[in-house]
């Protein structure tokens, strides 16, 4: 992982948690944070994610900040990412739980917006933007 940047909007704590629990590397699941932020960074990009997103769900953007989104999807949009990005799924279960807890943990986010038809996703853009 060369951009620690890419791993911003999660709290450490959350991430080396989310790692002890799910009996995952801390270091592979950085690099599966990061890896996963830089391709929604570049492929097509944030604010096309986040459109796209807001058409296809109703109440997608939980929270957002100007560096960060808060989004509730689908899970079909998880499993879209772990097969692009060739994550196994013991590791992509990781990646979404950290991204679960982090809006879990955030009093600014109405969590309780996260329904059973619905998965936690943080995106943040670039800080060029």
């Amino acid at each position: 992982m060369d951009d620690p940047a890419l791993l911003a909007p999660f709290d450490d704590d959350v991430v080396r948690a989310v790692a002890g629990t799910n009996s995952v590397e801390e270091e592979q699941l950085r690099s599966a944070l990061a890896d996963h932020q830089r391709t929604m960074r570049e492929n097509p990009g944030v604010e096309d994610l986040v459109y796209e997103w807001r058409k296809r769900f109703d109440d997608a953007v939980l929270h957002r900040t100007p560096e960060t989104f808060y989004m509730a999807v689908r899970e079909t949009v998880w499993e879209e990412y772990g097969a692009h990005l060739g994550i196994d799924d013991y590791l992509l279960a990781a990646v979404v739980a950290v991204h679960q807890e982090q809006i879990l943990r955030d009093p600014a986010i109405d969590s309780g917006a996260l329904d059973e038809a619905t998965v936690a996703l943080v995106v943040s853009r670039p800080s060029s933007q």
